[in-house]
Protein backbone atom coordinates (compact mmCIF):
# COMPACT_ATOMS: atom_id res chain seq x y z
CA UNK A 1 0.00 0.00 0.00
CA UNK A 2 0.91 3.40 -0.95
CA UNK A 3 1.23 5.58 1.39
CA UNK A 4 0.61 9.52 0.22
CA UNK A 5 3.04 12.23 1.10
CA UNK A 6 1.76 15.74 2.32
CA UNK A 7 3.81 18.58 2.69
CA UNK A 8 2.46 21.76 4.45
CA UNK A 9 2.86 25.82 4.79
CA UNK A 10 4.21 26.66 7.94
CA UNK A 11 4.88 29.84 9.46
CA UNK A 12 7.59 30.88 11.88
CA UNK A 13 6.34 28.78 15.37
CA UNK A 14 2.84 27.79 14.28
CA UNK A 15 1.94 24.21 13.69
CA UNK A 16 1.57 22.56 9.63
CA UNK A 17 -1.86 22.31 9.18
CA UNK A 18 -2.21 24.48 6.07
CA UNK A 19 -1.78 21.76 2.77
CA UNK A 20 0.35 22.90 -0.11
CA UNK A 21 -1.31 23.30 -3.35
CA UNK A 22 -0.04 21.88 -6.59
CA UNK A 23 1.45 24.15 -8.68
CA UNK A 24 -1.11 23.74 -11.28
CA UNK A 25 -3.51 24.27 -8.79
CA UNK A 26 -2.14 27.63 -7.70
CA UNK A 27 -1.98 28.83 -11.27
CA UNK A 28 -5.69 28.32 -11.75
CA UNK A 29 -6.41 29.72 -8.75
CA UNK A 30 -5.00 33.20 -9.63
CA UNK A 31 -5.97 33.29 -12.72
CA UNK A 32 -9.55 32.95 -11.61
CA UNK A 33 -8.97 35.77 -8.83
CA UNK A 34 -7.38 37.65 -11.84
CA UNK A 35 -10.81 37.03 -13.85
CA UNK A 36 -12.88 38.21 -10.51
CA UNK A 37 -10.91 41.17 -10.51
CA UNK A 38 -11.26 42.12 -13.80
CA UNK A 39 -15.17 41.32 -13.81
CA UNK A 40 -15.87 43.39 -10.58
CA UNK A 41 -13.93 46.53 -12.23
CA UNK A 42 -16.45 45.71 -15.23
CA UNK A 43 -18.91 45.87 -13.06
CA UNK A 44 -18.27 48.61 -10.20
CA UNK A 45 -20.60 50.70 -11.30
CA UNK A 46 -23.55 48.05 -10.83
CA UNK A 47 -22.31 46.77 -7.94
CA UNK A 48 -20.19 49.13 -6.29
CA UNK A 49 -22.69 50.76 -3.94
CA UNK A 50 -19.70 52.54 -1.92
CA UNK A 51 -18.45 54.26 -4.63
CA UNK A 52 -14.40 53.98 -4.09
CA UNK A 53 -12.29 56.12 -5.26
CA UNK A 54 -10.32 52.82 -7.54
CA UNK A 55 -13.75 51.43 -8.73
CA UNK A 56 -14.98 55.10 -9.63
CA UNK A 57 -11.86 55.52 -11.74
CA UNK A 58 -11.47 51.83 -13.41
CA UNK A 59 -15.16 51.83 -13.78
CA UNK A 60 -15.22 55.07 -15.64
CA UNK A 61 -12.06 53.67 -17.66
CA UNK A 62 -14.19 50.73 -18.82
CA UNK A 63 -17.16 52.85 -19.97
CA UNK A 64 -14.71 55.32 -21.85
CA UNK A 65 -13.68 52.36 -23.80
CA UNK A 66 -16.94 51.41 -24.73
CA UNK A 67 -18.18 54.87 -25.91
CA UNK A 68 -15.41 54.89 -28.09
CA UNK A 69 -15.99 51.84 -29.48
CA UNK A 70 -19.56 52.65 -29.91
CA UNK A 71 -18.45 55.79 -31.61
CA UNK A 72 -16.04 54.78 -33.64
CA UNK A 73 -18.55 52.29 -35.09
CA UNK A 74 -21.92 53.63 -34.90
CA UNK A 75 -23.64 56.56 -37.71
CA UNK A 76 -21.59 60.26 -37.35
CA UNK A 77 -22.92 63.51 -37.83
CA UNK A 78 -22.46 64.43 -41.70
CA UNK A 79 -23.17 68.30 -40.50
CA UNK A 80 -19.66 68.25 -38.85
CA UNK A 81 -17.18 69.51 -41.24
CA UNK A 82 -14.22 68.21 -39.59
CA UNK A 83 -13.51 64.72 -40.47
CA UNK A 84 -11.55 63.69 -37.45
CA UNK A 85 -13.97 65.88 -34.96
CA UNK A 86 -16.46 63.98 -36.30
CA UNK A 87 -15.01 61.13 -35.15
CA UNK A 88 -14.19 62.63 -31.82
CA UNK A 89 -17.76 64.49 -31.68
CA UNK A 90 -18.89 60.76 -31.93
CA UNK A 91 -16.91 59.28 -29.24
CA UNK A 92 -17.92 62.33 -26.68
CA UNK A 93 -21.14 61.51 -27.42
CA UNK A 94 -21.27 58.00 -27.04
CA UNK A 95 -19.01 58.16 -23.82
CA UNK A 96 -21.97 60.51 -22.31
CA UNK A 97 -24.86 58.29 -23.73
CA UNK A 98 -23.25 55.01 -21.89
CA UNK A 99 -22.81 56.88 -18.74
CA UNK A 100 -26.18 58.68 -18.72
CA UNK A 101 -27.49 55.09 -19.96
CA UNK A 102 -26.18 52.94 -17.71
CA UNK A 103 -26.64 55.42 -14.73
CA UNK A 104 -30.20 54.05 -13.97
CA UNK A 105 -29.13 50.37 -13.60
CA UNK A 106 -27.41 50.46 -10.33
CA UNK A 107 -30.73 51.90 -8.57
CA UNK A 108 -32.51 49.35 -10.07
CA UNK A 109 -30.28 46.61 -8.96
CA UNK A 110 -29.82 48.16 -5.25
CA UNK A 111 -33.74 47.86 -5.48
CA UNK A 112 -34.02 44.55 -6.51
CA UNK A 113 -31.37 43.29 -4.17
CA UNK A 114 -32.61 45.02 -1.21
CA UNK A 115 -35.99 43.80 -1.83
CA UNK A 116 -36.86 47.42 -0.62
CA UNK A 117 -36.83 51.13 -2.38
CA UNK A 118 -35.91 52.88 1.12
CA UNK A 119 -34.08 55.72 0.88
CA UNK A 120 -35.51 56.51 -2.37
CA UNK A 121 -37.64 59.67 -2.96
CA UNK A 122 -40.84 58.99 -4.48
CA UNK A 123 -41.23 62.47 -5.56
CA UNK A 124 -37.99 62.18 -7.86
CA UNK A 125 -38.93 58.98 -9.50
CA UNK A 126 -42.52 60.33 -10.45
CA UNK A 127 -41.03 63.58 -12.16
CA UNK A 128 -38.10 61.97 -14.04
CA UNK A 129 -41.35 60.00 -15.46
CA UNK A 130 -43.16 62.65 -17.13
CA UNK A 131 -39.37 64.45 -17.51
CA UNK A 132 -38.22 61.55 -19.63
CA UNK A 133 -41.13 61.23 -21.43
CA UNK A 134 -41.10 64.64 -22.41
CA UNK A 135 -37.48 64.21 -23.64
CA UNK A 136 -38.07 61.26 -25.26
CA UNK A 137 -40.89 62.93 -27.95
CA UNK A 138 -38.87 66.14 -27.83
CA UNK A 139 -35.59 64.09 -29.47
CA UNK A 140 -37.01 61.75 -31.49
CA UNK A 141 -39.42 64.50 -33.86
CA UNK A 142 -36.37 66.73 -34.02
CA UNK A 143 -34.47 63.57 -35.33
CA UNK A 144 -36.71 61.91 -37.35
CA UNK A 145 -39.51 64.46 -38.75
CA UNK A 146 -39.02 65.85 -41.54
CA UNK A 147 -41.76 68.44 -41.06
CA UNK A 148 -40.13 69.54 -37.81
CA UNK A 149 -36.71 70.06 -39.19
CA UNK A 150 -38.62 72.20 -41.76
CA UNK A 151 -39.83 74.39 -39.24
CA UNK A 152 -36.50 74.61 -37.27
CA UNK A 153 -34.61 75.64 -40.13
CA UNK A 154 -36.99 78.34 -41.62
CA UNK A 155 -37.09 79.54 -37.91
CA UNK A 156 -33.22 80.06 -37.63
CA UNK A 157 -32.61 81.15 -40.68
CA UNK A 158 -31.15 78.28 -43.03
CA UNK A 159 -29.89 76.70 -40.02
CA UNK A 160 -30.18 72.80 -40.02
CA UNK A 161 -27.98 72.29 -36.55
CA UNK A 162 -30.42 71.02 -34.45
CA UNK A 163 -28.18 70.20 -31.57
CA UNK A 164 -29.69 66.62 -31.59
CA UNK A 165 -27.98 63.40 -32.35
CA UNK A 166 -28.27 59.73 -32.29
CA UNK A 167 -27.20 59.44 -28.89
CA UNK A 168 -29.65 61.79 -27.62
CA UNK A 169 -32.05 60.05 -29.03
CA UNK A 170 -31.38 56.63 -27.86
CA UNK A 171 -30.74 57.73 -24.84
CA UNK A 172 -34.13 59.32 -24.19
CA UNK A 173 -36.09 56.47 -24.60
CA UNK A 174 -33.70 54.29 -22.63
CA UNK A 175 -34.28 56.60 -19.82
CA UNK A 176 -37.54 56.97 -19.69
CA UNK A 177 -38.28 53.22 -19.75
CA UNK A 178 -35.56 53.00 -16.99
CA UNK A 179 -36.72 55.60 -15.09
CA UNK A 180 -40.43 53.79 -15.12
CA UNK A 181 -39.26 50.16 -13.85
CA UNK A 182 -37.59 52.65 -11.13
CA UNK A 183 -40.76 53.97 -10.31
CA UNK A 184 -42.81 50.63 -10.40
CA UNK A 185 -40.16 49.09 -8.30
CA UNK A 186 -41.74 51.76 -5.78
CA UNK A 187 -45.11 50.24 -6.01
CA UNK A 188 -43.99 47.09 -6.15
CA UNK A 189 -41.45 46.47 -3.21
CA UNK A 190 -43.46 49.20 -0.45
CA UNK A 191 -46.12 50.40 -2.35
CA UNK A 192 -47.35 53.98 -3.23
CA UNK A 193 -49.27 53.87 0.35
CA UNK A 194 -46.18 53.68 2.10
CA UNK A 195 -43.50 56.14 0.06
CA UNK A 196 -46.12 58.01 -1.68
CA UNK A 197 -45.56 61.40 -3.42
CA UNK A 198 -46.09 64.07 -1.46
CA UNK A 199 -49.41 66.00 -2.35
CA UNK A 200 -47.67 69.55 -3.49
CA UNK A 201 -45.68 67.17 -5.57
CA UNK A 202 -48.78 65.77 -7.03
CA UNK A 203 -50.93 68.91 -7.74
CA UNK A 204 -47.41 70.29 -9.68
CA UNK A 205 -47.52 66.57 -12.28
CA UNK A 206 -51.28 67.42 -12.37
CA UNK A 207 -50.62 70.82 -13.84
CA UNK A 208 -47.23 69.89 -16.04
CA UNK A 209 -49.81 67.34 -17.97
CA UNK A 210 -52.69 69.43 -17.99
CA UNK A 211 -50.27 72.36 -19.65
CA UNK A 212 -48.95 69.54 -22.42
CA UNK A 213 -52.44 68.39 -23.32
CA UNK A 214 -53.89 71.99 -23.48
CA UNK A 215 -50.93 73.29 -25.92
CA UNK A 216 -51.53 70.38 -28.26
CA UNK A 217 -55.18 71.05 -28.44
CA UNK A 218 -54.26 74.62 -29.35
CA UNK A 219 -51.96 73.55 -32.07
CA UNK A 220 -54.77 71.08 -33.42
CA UNK A 221 -57.35 74.26 -33.15
CA UNK A 222 -55.47 76.71 -33.87
CA UNK A 223 -52.46 75.96 -35.92
CA UNK A 224 -51.97 79.43 -37.97
CA UNK A 225 -51.33 80.76 -34.61
CA UNK A 226 -49.21 77.58 -33.03
CA UNK A 227 -47.17 74.65 -34.32
CA UNK A 228 -45.69 71.98 -33.65
CA UNK A 229 -42.18 73.18 -32.98
CA UNK A 230 -43.38 75.40 -30.52
CA UNK A 231 -45.11 72.45 -28.78
CA UNK A 232 -41.49 70.76 -28.54
CA UNK A 233 -39.63 73.85 -27.01
CA UNK A 234 -42.50 73.80 -24.42
CA UNK A 235 -41.99 70.09 -24.28
CA UNK A 236 -37.75 70.63 -23.68
CA UNK A 237 -38.71 73.34 -21.17
CA UNK A 238 -41.11 71.54 -19.16
CA UNK A 239 -37.97 68.95 -19.06
CA UNK A 240 -35.62 71.42 -18.00
CA UNK A 241 -38.13 72.47 -15.14
CA UNK A 242 -38.96 68.97 -14.02
CA UNK A 243 -34.93 69.02 -14.11
CA UNK A 244 -34.59 72.15 -11.58
CA UNK A 245 -36.94 70.53 -8.79
CA UNK A 246 -36.84 66.81 -9.37
CA UNK A 247 -33.83 66.38 -7.14
CA UNK A 248 -34.70 68.54 -4.18
CA UNK A 249 -37.25 66.08 -2.75
CA UNK A 250 -34.34 63.29 -2.74
CA UNK A 251 -31.90 66.42 -1.22
CA UNK A 252 -34.08 67.14 1.11
CA UNK A 253 -34.78 62.99 1.98
CA UNK A 254 -30.64 62.57 2.07
CA UNK A 255 -30.56 65.48 4.49
CA UNK A 256 -33.49 64.47 6.83
CA UNK A 257 -32.36 60.83 7.08
CA UNK A 258 -28.81 62.08 7.62
CA UNK A 259 -27.79 58.91 5.36
CA UNK A 260 -28.02 58.33 1.26
CA UNK A 261 -28.25 54.50 1.95
CA UNK A 262 -30.84 53.64 -0.82
CA UNK A 263 -29.23 56.46 -2.86
CA UNK A 264 -27.07 54.80 -5.31
CA UNK A 265 -23.85 57.23 -5.46
CA UNK A 266 -23.01 55.73 -9.13
CA UNK A 267 -26.15 56.69 -10.38
CA UNK A 268 -24.72 60.40 -9.61
CA UNK A 269 -21.40 59.87 -10.40
CA UNK A 270 -22.46 58.07 -13.82
CA UNK A 271 -24.94 61.08 -14.86
CA UNK A 272 -22.22 64.05 -13.38
CA UNK A 273 -19.85 62.29 -16.36
CA UNK A 274 -22.80 62.50 -18.74
CA UNK A 275 -23.96 65.95 -17.84
CA UNK A 276 -20.33 66.97 -18.39
CA UNK A 277 -19.94 66.09 -21.49
CA UNK A 278 -22.94 66.72 -22.87
CA UNK A 279 -22.00 70.05 -22.19
CA UNK A 280 -18.32 69.67 -24.22
CA UNK A 281 -20.36 67.78 -26.86
CA UNK A 282 -22.79 70.50 -27.52
CA UNK A 283 -20.09 73.99 -27.23
CA UNK A 284 -17.89 71.95 -29.33
CA UNK A 285 -19.69 70.80 -32.16
CA UNK A 286 -21.42 74.27 -32.33
CA UNK A 287 -17.29 75.88 -32.29
CA UNK A 288 -16.59 73.18 -35.26
CA UNK A 289 -19.48 74.12 -37.56
CA UNK A 290 -19.26 78.26 -36.95
CA UNK A 291 -22.72 78.37 -35.85
CA UNK A 292 -24.06 78.29 -32.05
CA UNK A 293 -28.01 78.27 -32.89
CA UNK A 294 -27.21 74.97 -31.72
CA UNK A 295 -26.46 76.53 -28.36
CA UNK A 296 -29.73 79.00 -28.84
CA UNK A 297 -32.15 77.09 -30.60
CA UNK A 298 -31.37 73.91 -28.23
CA UNK A 299 -31.38 75.34 -24.41
CA UNK A 300 -33.47 72.46 -23.31
CA UNK A 301 -30.20 70.25 -23.94
CA UNK A 302 -27.27 72.86 -22.59
CA UNK A 303 -29.52 73.59 -19.50
CA UNK A 304 -30.14 70.08 -18.75
CA UNK A 305 -26.74 69.19 -18.86
CA UNK A 306 -25.85 72.39 -16.03
CA UNK A 307 -28.73 71.52 -13.58
CA UNK A 308 -27.67 67.65 -13.28
CA UNK A 309 -24.16 68.97 -12.52
CA UNK A 310 -25.01 71.32 -9.77
CA UNK A 311 -27.31 68.76 -8.01
CA UNK A 312 -25.06 65.75 -8.56
CA UNK A 313 -22.13 68.10 -6.87
CA UNK A 314 -24.59 68.23 -3.90
CA UNK A 315 -25.35 64.21 -3.73
CA UNK A 316 -21.50 63.88 -3.47
CA UNK A 317 -20.99 66.20 -0.64
CA UNK A 318 -23.90 64.54 1.24
CA UNK A 319 -22.50 60.97 0.08
CA UNK A 320 -18.33 61.48 0.58
CA UNK A 321 -18.37 64.94 3.14
CA UNK A 322 -21.49 64.98 5.28
CA UNK A 323 -23.09 61.48 5.92
CA UNK A 324 -20.32 59.08 4.72
CA UNK A 325 -20.63 55.41 6.21
CA UNK A 326 -24.31 56.64 7.73
CA UNK A 327 -26.35 53.47 9.03
CA UNK A 328 -29.44 52.36 6.71
CA UNK A 329 -32.15 53.64 8.78
CA UNK A 330 -35.73 51.14 8.52
CA UNK A 331 -38.47 51.40 6.26
CA UNK A 332 -40.12 52.59 9.54
CA UNK A 333 -38.40 55.27 9.51
CA UNK A 334 -38.43 56.45 6.05
CA UNK A 335 -42.03 56.33 5.73
CA UNK A 336 -42.69 58.28 9.48
CA UNK A 337 -40.51 61.27 8.02
CA UNK A 338 -43.04 61.17 4.70
CA UNK A 339 -45.56 61.06 7.60
CA UNK A 340 -44.28 64.19 8.84
CA UNK A 341 -43.88 66.03 5.95
CA UNK A 342 -47.55 65.01 5.00
CA UNK A 343 -48.47 66.65 8.40
CA UNK A 344 -46.38 69.64 7.53
CA UNK A 345 -47.97 69.96 3.86
CA UNK A 346 -51.94 69.63 6.05
CA UNK A 347 -50.84 72.49 8.11
CA UNK A 348 -49.44 74.85 5.59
Amino acid sequence: MTTERREYITLEGSPDITPLLPENQCEQNHVEERHQSILEIALSPLIDESGSGWGVAMGLLMLAVVGAALGLVLPQDDNLPTPWYRTASNMIGYYYFTCWSISFYPQVISNLSRKTTKGLSADFCGLNVIGFACYSVYNLLFFYSPTIQKMYKDRHHGSENTGVQSNDVAFAVHAFILSSITFLQIWYYDGFSALRPKRLIGWVMIGILCTICGHAVLVMAMNDRFNWLDFLHLLGYIKLFISLIKYIPQVILNFRRKSTKGWSIWNILLDFTGGTLSDLQLIMDCADIGDWAGITGNLAKLGLGSVSIVFDLIFMLQHYVLYPGNCDPSISEVIALYEEEDEIDTMT
